[in-house]
């Protein structure tokens, strides 16, 4: 009897331990099988052309200065002469199943091919909701004031020792945008988008080396700079990490990341909505959640109604962001027709425990405190999905990374770069990361501060410049 139930025992311990191993595993998926170099036959150029800045000058504000309004001198722009050329393209990578998926990209270019491409930018671009802002709608608007629109400008043609210019820039759509609108955007999912976005360089690099079109060369000494502000941040960093740890850094001549406000670790995000129970860019948490639950293996056994109150849920909110046809702003101000909406000096904000439930609400509150919480599996996998895709955790980077970041950012807070900064420098290579924090500007200002500046270079600019220049270069560097 004893004996019997002894075997019985085993067997039992035997298949839990494989069942935890098998989800863990999943819940931990392998996305880096990645071989070295791609079949260029594999991607397709589906768009192509030439653009002008002149073409949409007309259309942006005169110099407050200006005597004569209808003179073109007076014009904002003039002189900035922007031309690029563009393809956009089609290519293969794989999705959270490991399945092969077709995505899409735009690669921007100087038109002046007798100076030679300086670098490759790899250009992650910002949060979004709709699909007219994903990078390979860009062309059809053409609007420099976005972060996309701030990334082309590095394929000015410049003189060739102006190496933040000349530039061939590579700006992937994510998962669930252009060519995959009607998919869901695994947002936050940080390796997945890593390798997408790594693939959509590797593709973009060899249909440019094929052209038939006698473009300039790229010159010996490039680098690859990962590039982005907010989300982009993040997939930025991610980027880096990817192509370190895969061990593509020789092979597309990784030179660093230059990163601004990005949320790197999705719980300190959290945390500081919990915290304040305030929540200044409420569509930041159900994309955050329902990328989760679209596609973590932790968050499979859960539904929306399991986090957000039944209020929440009613606006329509998951829905908009499924449809792809409202942004971020459209967001807020739909919003408003169901909550009223509070404000404190740094904006209007919903209250944290307006969108979660009591019971999310008081857990993530417990968790953050270090408090004790009981079990239970929708608040711990939540946890677990949201760790997961920590990129400050286990990581000492070997190339240069450049953050930036607002004290005052209201909607990523700034421990996600002071944790970054902590986390990843090492006392033998102190200087691998560089760190700028500005005092004032709240999100999107900070971000018009990384892109642009009016007089002298702005902090991306620099950074990039810097990483380029290579490790003398970087060494001098003193943001």
């Amino acid at each position: 009897m004893n004996k019997s139930l002894s075997k019985k025992l085993r067997r039992y311990l035997c298949l839990t331990v494989t069942i935890v191993l098998s989800v863990s595993v999943s819940a931990q998926k392998d996305f880096s099988s990645i071989q070295t170099g791609v079949d260029v036959g594999d991607a397709k150029i589906i768009e192509s052309g030439v653009k002008s800045f002149e073409e949409i000058e007309r259309r942006l504000p005169r110099r407050a200065n200006s005597f004569d309004d209808d003179n073109s001198e007076h014009h904002v722009t003039k002189g900035w002469g922007l031309n690029y050329e563009y393809y956009k393209y089609t290519y293969p990578t794989i999705n959270t199943k490991g399945e092969t998926i077709i995505l899409t990209a735009l690669a921007a270019m100087p038109t002046n091919y007798d100076v030679p491409i300086n670098n490759i930018i790899l250009g992650c671009h910002a949060t979004i909701t709709d699909n007219k802002s994903t990078p390979s709608e860009y062309i059809k608007s053409g609007d420099w004031k976005t972060d996309v629109g701030m990334l082309i400008m590095h394929a000015k043609s410049k003189s060739a020792s102006e190496l933040g210019y000349n530039c061939l820039v590579i700006l992937p759509d994510y998962q669930g945008y252009g060519n995959t609108r009607y998919q869901a955007h695994p947002y936050l999912a940080q390796e997945i988008t890593a390798r997408q976005s790594v693939d959509a360089l590797r593709y973009g690099i060899e249909l440019y080396k094929k052209s038939k079109k006698g473009r300039a060369k790229i010159r010996d000494g490039w680098k690859t700079i990962c590039v982005g502000y907010s989300q982009g941040g993040s997939v930025a960093m991610a980027c880096h990490r990817f192509m370190e740890t895969n061990f593509l850094d020789k092979d597309l001549h990784l030179g660093g990341s230059v990163c601004g406000d990005g949320p790197y670790d999705p719980i300190a995000t959290m945390k500081f909505s919990v915290e304040e129970d305030k929540v200044f860019m409420p569509v930041a948490i159900p994309l955050i959640l329902k990328g989760m639950l679209d596609y973590n293996p932790y968050m499979r056994r859960h539904k929306a109604k399991d986090y957000f109150t039944e209020k929440f849920l009613k606006t329509g909110i998951l829905d908009w962001i499924e449809l792809k046809e409202q942004n971020v702003l459209d967001i807020q101000k739909a919003l408003r027709k169901f909550y009223k909406f509070h404000k404190d000096k740094r904006g209007d904000y919903l209250k944290a425990s307006e969108i979660f439930t009591p019971e999310v609400f008081a857990f993530m509150s417990k968790k953050i405190k270090g408090e004790p919480t009981e079990k239970n599996p929708k608040f711990d996998d939540l946890y677990s999905a949201l760790n997961v895709n920590n990129l400050t955790e286990n990581w000492k980077p070997k190339y240069p990374i450049y953050l930036f970041h607002s004290k005052v950012d209201e909607v990523v807070p700034i421990g996600n770069a002071e944790s970054a900064y902590q986390r990843m420098r090492t006392d033998k290579n102190p200087n691998i990361i560089k760190y700028t924090y500005v005092e004032s500007g709240g999100h999107i200002m900070s971000g018009l501060a990384f892109f642009f500046a009016i007089f002298g270079k702005s902090y991306e600019q620099k950074a990039v410049e810097a990483i380029a220049g290579g490790e003398r270069t970087w060494n001098l560097f003193n943001p």
